[in-house]
């Protein structure tokens, strides 16, 4: 969406009635340029009625989660002051690297309707249909790499938290990325970055949401939607607000030094602790008990070896 159109729905949402040639003075542009918007923001779904020597109201919105929506009532530090939607992306991880490369302000959010290659850890497909909501968060924490487990932490403990207060759905977050209603996965949180030895230079955190999107046949009894849940829709520019609210709150508090409240935070969204796993990583497969998570997020498994430090694996409940 245009820089354009926000300013047009922006401003229709702060007036009761504006005529085309009130717009077009307030945002210098002429009113054809004004006629032309109007009707993309209707083709969206906008309904916009048009009335003869008063001008342009707007009567109601659509779901869509659009900077100008999104953005009312959003009262973020870092997170959320730029807004970027997309009908269609190829994922919005992808697309917010490139925009890293363009010297993009830290907090812009990518969000997509669809993904067509959405993707999850290890490059896995991510089935992201409209109706969901996928979007990515860049970030530029002057963090060093061991850290950077706890944004992603963070990024869980937000969605989880929302769930809980804004629609009273109990959710648990399952390590190291996975947040599950009623046992069945219905957000996942993929962080990517570039960093050195001792600083991140960047990371992504995106995050994919089945909110109201239908889901595979196949997937019915690992995953589930929030529609499912509530048994009914739920409303996608409120569940981003409210999550890059909390995303912003979290994300400061680990800036300044807070991490341990972040880690006791997710330890309280978990149920792991004291069950008996299987975790494969890239070099074993471990069977033990869970003891913890350390200060840098890493899971702490009790094996017949003693105490091992996970930093990255597939969980299994044994």
């Amino acid at each position: 969406m245009n820089a354009l159109k926000d300013k047009i729905l922006a401003s229709l949402q702060s007036h009761d009635v504006l005529s085309g040639q009130q717009l077009a003075d307030m945002l210098g542009v002429s009113r054809t340029a004004i006629w032309k918007q109007v009707n993309a923001l209707r083709s969206l779904g906008y309904e916009i009625q048009a009335t003869r020597n008063k001008g342009y109201r707007l009567l109601s919105s659509p779901d869509i989660p659009l900077e100008a929506e999104v953005a009312k009532g959003l009262q973020t530090t870092v997170i959320g002051r730029s807004l970027q939607y997309f009908p269609s992306l190829s994922s919005t991880n992808s697309y917010a690297t490139s925009l890293i490369q363009k010297g993009v302000d830290e907090g812009t959010v990518v969000v997509a309707d669809i993904q067509t290659t959405g993707r999850g850890r290890k490059q896995r497909p991510w089935s992201s249909p409209s109706g969901g909501l996928w979007f990515s968060v860049i970030l530029y924490p002057p963090l060093p790499p061991t850290k950077a487990m706890l944004v992603t932490m963070a990024s869980s403990i937000a969605v989880a938290e929302t769930f809980q207060q804004m629609l009273g759905l109990y959710a648990f977050i399952k390590w190291p990325n996975d947040v599950l209603i009623n046992g069945k996965k219905v957000c996942g949180v993929l962080t990517e970055l570039d960093a050195e030895m001792d600083q991140l230079h960047y990371m992504v955190v995106g995050i994919g949401i089945n909110v109201n999107n239908d889901l595979e046949p196949s997937l019915d009894h690992i995953a589930t939607s929030l529609q499912q849940e509530m048994e009914s829709k739920v409303s996608r520019i409120q569940l981003l607000r409210e999550i890059l609210k909390r995303l912003d709150d979290y994300y400061t508090l680990l800036l300044r030094g807070k991490g341990e409240h972040i880690r006791a935070t997710w330890l309280s969204y978990t149920t792991l602790l004291d069950k008996t796993i299987s975790v494969t990583t890239v070099n074993a497969e471990l069977k033990g008990t869970v003891v913890s998570v350390d200060d840098d997020g890493s899971l702490l498994l009790r094996t017949e070896r003693g105490i091992e430090r996970i930093l990255s694996g597939d969980i299994t409940l044994l």
